[in-house]
């Protein structure tokens, strides 16, 4: 099976942040799938534009997207949707994809994954790591009326366009 995976920040065990989606990609190759991991490359970098490699039989392929956390909420937006713009691309470009498996955050993932899902006519998996926009709100993060909207409007969208929902958390 070829799965197309989206996750805006992956990252492997040399780098820092978090495996999960490292650990569950090379699960799948081990089990004979063929994984192309969408994602971005958040430090700085020559490339311009997409760029690949293979890391333990996971194709990752990188959109160069610098992202920090010391970012003001405007810029983080900014990167965001560049991501969500870039990856609806290269995801729908994978004409012989059998699945769509991505994973949150940021929740703008799910744009890219329900897009290719409907142009590719094949199934999406979300993962949810985080409740968005549950927490930001009840934090005080998204306090716009507006954005408050359109967060939740996606939620929904995410949930609604996936033949399977995969929660890391009960309940």
């Amino acid at each position: 099976m070829k799965v197309i995976y989206l996750h805006q920040y992956f990252k492997t065990p040399d780098m820092s942040g978090g495996t999960r989606s490292y650990e569950m990609a090379k699960r799948m190759v081990k089990a004979g799938h063929e994984v192309h991991m969408v994602t971005s490359w958040t430090e700085k970098t020559n490339h311009t534009d997409w760029f690949s490699e293979e890391i333990e039989g996971i194709h990752v392929h990188w959109y160069p997207n610098q992202y920090s956390n010391s970012m003001s909420f405007k810029e983080r937006t900014k990167v965001f949707m560049r991501f969500a713009y870039a990856a609806t691309t290269k995801a729908a470009s994978f004409k012989d994809a059998n699945i769509i498996f991505a994973t949150s955050t940021p929740l703008t993932i799910a744009i890219p994954a329900v897009s290719a899902s409907k142009l590719l006519k094949i199934p999406m998996v979300f993962e949810v790591r985080d409740l968005w926009p549950e927490i930001p709100i009840a934090i005080g993060a998204l306090n716009n009326p507006l954005l408050k909207f359109l967060a939740k409007r996606l939620e929904k969208l995410a949930y609604t366009n996936s033949s399977a929902v995969v929660a890391l958390s009960p309940g």
